[in-house]
């Protein structure tokens, strides 16, 4: 039963995420209807991203006070109903209105989702996170095949068509939130340090932590937007390659990375986030600088590789999060596939100065200075992982009474 709720979870993340997804091909259309600017449509795009990942922090802390399982479907709804709006959208305000609604059901899903997901997965919480997590990754890569089939059917006018997966979503998630409410008061799991230590006490140790780990997503988030813009640019404009060439290679980033969520979860459950996070950036270094060296065959391999080690901690990066601010699982969770991620986006406006200056080729080779940092950086994160122990905390899922949301209970 608990897997079962957790594909669903996964399900509702994909379709929340999909809303993402259709964007970038939207407002294509859009700029040419309503001739935007680049800096216009840059707008809708930072706004977009303002609403669906910066404030999800919030969303996790008011998750963290309250009994919220409401926010799956209601998150999941919003979203959607955002996006067949903005097809709809008589003018620009309009149009950033809509976008920006649709990103609070993006912002307010996650949390409350991952959080959900954190308490039923028993003791493999890197694996079950990954699950979770990997809907996600099939969201943002469907949906711009879902925008071009919508429209290809009735243009901007038939967005309505992405109510259909929300509906039976929502459906699906409104009549689980009973069961659900159930197992997560059933669930718990143990997390220790390597040696049976105790996990990090609230205070400096934690805030130092967190701070750390953020920096190390801020990192993969980084490379992981500089690698799917620029590459594209390097192989039309450096190696004159065509546009499916270009898209092709995209496609195997993405879905090597999708690989990489599922099998990174289950690595880290053996050997550990802490682990798991410095190996994959380690790995990186090699990767990236040798893309302008490679050619034909041996790219689609680079590619898949960079893809597979850059992502396959994303959900090692989630749970270690969890596990530091054990307190507060929504806000974690939030922090991570939020914060970190949204403010992470950055980077692309710095790679791309860089790139005016200097160059995509001399761009793609200093991105391996960012998995550098992100090794460096790592090595101070705490190892807290589920493992057997003289001394064991139990983590219980939250109560109905607020007051007992993500409060450990420690056994000799």
């Amino acid at each position: 039963m608990r897997k079962r709720i957790l594909y669903l979870l996964s399900l509702g993340h994909m379709v929340t995420d999909i809303n993402q997804g259709l964007l970038p091909i939207f407002l294509s259309v859009y700029k040419d209807q309503y001739g935007l600017s680049y800096a216009a449509a840059g707008m809708v795009v930072f706004l977009s991203n303002i609403s669906s990942s910066v404030i999800q922090p919030l969303f996790g802390y008011w998750s963290d006070r309250h009994q919220l399982r409401w926010l799956l479907p209601a998150g999941c709804l919003v979203a959607g109903l955002g996006m067949a709006a903005a097809g709809y959208a008589a003018d620009y305000f309009l149009l950033v209105a809509t976008v920006f609604i649709s990103g609070l059901g993006v912002a307010a899903y996650h949390p409350e989702a991952s959080k959900s997901a954190h308490y039923i997965s028993g003791p493999m919480q890197a694996s079950s996170m990954s699950i979770f997590s990997v809907g996600g990754n099939l969201g943002f890569g469907l949906g711009p095949i879902i925008a071009t089939f919508i429209l290809g059917h009735g243009g901007l006018r038939a967005s309505w068509m992405v109510l259909i997966p929300t509906a039976i979503t929502v459906g699906l998630l409104g009549y689980t939130l009973p069961l659900l409410g159930k197992t997560m008061a059933g669930g718990r799991h143990t997390v220790t340090a390597p040696g049976g230590s105790s996990r990090l006490k609230p205070g400096q140790a934690t805030l130092a932590a967190i701070t750390l780990l953020v920096l190390v997503v801020i990192m993969r988030s980084w490379l992981q937007s500089g690698l799917t813009y620029y590459i594209p640019f390097y192989y039309l404009n450096y190696l004159q390659g065509n546009e499916d060439f270009a898209s092709s290679m995209l496609s195997i980033f993405l879905i090597a990375g999708a690989v990489g969520t599922l099998v990174g979860g289950r690595l880290a459950d053996y050997w550990g986030a802490k682990r798991m996070i410095i190996g994959s950036m380690i790995v990186l270094v090699p990767l990236v600088i040798a893309f302008p060296y490679v050619q034909g065959f041996w790219v689609a391999i680079l590619l898949a590789a960079s893809g597979f080690a850059l992502v396959s901690t994303f959900a090692p990066a989630i749970v270690l999060a969890q596990n530091i601010l054990y307190q507060h699982v929504g806000m974690a969770s939030g922090l991570m596939m939020g914060f970190a991620i949204g403010t992470g986006g950055l980077g692309t406006f710095i790679l791309g100065g860089i790139a005016d200056a200097w160059g995509v080729p001399f761009t793609i080779q200093l991105m391996a200075i960012i998995p550098a940092i992100g090794a460096i950086l790592a090595c101070f994160l705490p190892d807290l992982r589920p493992r057997p122990s003289s001394q064991e905390i139990i983590v219980a899922a939250p109560k109905e009474a607020p007051a007992a949301a993500g409060q450990p209970v420690e056994q000799e």
